[in-house]
C-alpha cells in the first residue's frame, strides 16, 4: 500500500484504496495465503508421499475446519471497516458469511473418510495415498472460485474477505487463533483416539461450514441461517462478535489480547467507523448542497427558458415537461434527504455502541436514498452543468 501511494504521488495521480469507491464499478480487495509450518520446513498444507505426513495434513485441514466452525464470526469481524462493508457480498466479492471452499479432490477425500465405517490399516494406506496424489492443477483450480471467503488452493489457504485499505495482520492473526484453537481440540481428543478417527469426527461436525456453490445466491442465505453461521452485515455487527465469552477466553488463553485490551481494541476500531461514517455523511450533505443542487437548478433553468422560447411558436413537447417535473422531484427529494442527514446528525450520540447501530442502519439507508437520487439527476443534468467526474469520463478517461 505504501509503494502504491509512492507510485501514485511520483506520477501527480492517487491511489484510491477505498473498497468501493465507485457503485456499480468492481470494488477492490486483497487475498491473504496462509499456511502452517514447522522448524524443519514442512509446509502442513503440502501433500507428501510420507503416510505420516498426510495423515498430519487431514489433522491440519481439520483444525482449521474446527476453528472457522466455532469462531468464524470473528473471522468475519477481522476485515470489518466502513469501506470493507460496501464491498462484501458484491459480484466481486465473497459474502460476509464464513464459510469454507475446499475443491473437488478434498471433498471428495473428506467424503470417503466420513463414509468409512472402520478405519482399518488398509483404508489408512488408502487415505493417505490418496492425499499423497492429489492433483497439483487444484491450486490453480479453486483460485477461480469466488463464492467462498475461505479457500483451500493447493497448499494453503487463501483468505479473500480482505479489503483493499486492510492490513492483513489482523485476519493472519485471527486465521492463526483458530487453528490453534482447532489443534487444541484435536489434541484433547487424540489421547482417546486414533487420528483418522478423529479426523472422520471433525469431518462430520464442521460440515455446515464447507461450501461449493453460489455464494450470491439469495438460497445461499437462507440456507446458512439454517445452519447457524453467523452473517454480520456491517461493522458493528461484527465487531460485537469479538465480545461475546468464548471469544474473550479464547483470546486470554493464548495470550493475545487480555479482555481489557480486546474491549479496548473494539471500542477503537467502532470510533473509526463512526468518523469514516460521520465525514462520509457530512461531506455528501456539503458536496449536494454546494455542488449538485445548484447543477440541477442550472438544469431545470435551461429547461425553463427553452420551454418559454418554443411556447412563442405554440410548440410545446412533452418530454420537456416530463424531464422539468422529474428534475423538480428530484431536487426536492435531494434536499428533503440531505436535511434528514443532518438532522440525524445532530441528533445525540454520546452512546458509542447505540450510535454505531445507527449509522450502520438508519444513517447508511438516508445516505443510500439520497446517492440514489443524485445517481438518477447525474443522467438528466448535462455534462457542462455536473460539476464532478461522470462515470463515463471515468470510464473513458481509463
Amino acid at each position: 500500500m505504501e509503494i502504491l501511494r509512492k507510485v501514485a504521488d511520483k506520477h501527480n495521480m492517487v491511489a484510491l484504496l477505498h473498497e468501493k469507491p465507485f457503485a456499480g464499478v468492481n470494488g477492490s480487495e486483497k487475498h491473504f495465503n496462509w499456511s502452517i509450518g514447522d522448524n524443519t520446513g514442512t509446509n502442513y498444507f503440502e501433500p507428501s508421499k510420507s503416510p505420516l505426513k498426510n495423515i498430519s495434513f487431514l489433522l491440519a485441514i481439520s483444525a482449521v475446519l474446527l476453528g472457522i466452525k466455532k469462531f468464524g464470526g470473528i473471522l468475519r469481524a477481522s476485515v470489518a471497516d466502513a469501506g470493507n462493508d460496501y464491498r462484501l457480498g458484491a459480484n466481486e466479492a465473497p459474502p460476509a458469511i464464513m464459510s469454507v471452499y475446499l475443491g473437488e479432490f478434498i471433498r471428495n477425500l473428506l467424503d470417503s473418510i466420513e463414509k468409512a465405517s472402520i478405519i482399518s490399516e488398509k483404508e489408512v494406506n488408502e487415505i493417505t495415498l490418496g492425499v499423497q496424489n492429489l492433483p497439483k492443477v487444484n491450486k490453480d483450480y479453486s483460485d477461480r472460485n469466488r463464492t467462498s471467503p475461505v479457500a483451500f488452493t493447493g497448499n494453503k489457504f487463501e483468505f479473500r474477505a480482505l479489503g483493499s485499505s486492510a492490513n492483513p495482520s489482523e485476519g493472519g492473526t485471527t486465521l492463526n487463533l483458530i487453528a490453534t484453537y482447532g489443534f487444541d481440540e484435536i489434541y484433547k481428543r487424540i489421547k482417546a483416539k486414533k487420528a483418522l478417527e478423529v479426523v472422520k469426527e471433525i469431518i462430520t461436525e464442521t460440515k455446515d461450514i464447507r461450501f461449493e456453490k453460489n455464494g450470491y445466491s439469495q438460497d445461499w442465505h437462507e440456507e446458512s441461517a439454517k445452519r447457524g453461521l453467523p452473517n454480520a452485515k456491517n461493522t458493528p455487527q461484527a465487531l460485537k462478535l469479538f465480545l461475546t465469552d468464548d471469544v474473550i477466553k479464547v483470546f486470554s488463553k493464548y495470550n493475545i489480547l487480555t479482555e481489557r485490551e480486546l474491549r479496548s481494541k473494539i471500542e477503537i476500531k467502532l470510533e473509526n467507523y463512526l468518523k469514516t461514517k460521520e465525514i462520509e455523511y457530512k461531506y455528501a450533505v456539503k458536496v449536494v448542497n454546494t455542488l449538485l443542487l445548484p447543477a440541477i437548478l442550472k438544469q431545470i433553468n435551461l429547461l425553463a427558458k427553452a420551454n418559454e422560447n418554443l411556447s412563442k411558436f405554440n410548440i410545446k413537447p412533452e418530454i420537456f415537461s416530463k424531464e422539468f417535473e422529474t428534475l423538480i422531484k428530484l431536487y426536492d427529494n435531494i434536499k428533503k434527504y440531505c436535511i434528514d442527514l443532518d438532522n440525524f446528525l445532530a441528533a445525540d450520540h454520546s452512546d458509542i455502541t447505540a450510535t454505531g447501530d445507527e449509522f450502520s442502519s438508519k444513517g447508511t439507508e438516508i445516505l443510500t436514498k439520497l446517492r440514489e437520487k443524485v445517481y438518477i439527476a447525474e443522467d438528466l443534468v448535462a455534462d457542462e452543468f455536473w460539476p464532478m467526474a461522470s462515470y463515463q469520463k471515468l470510464l473513458n478517461t481509463f
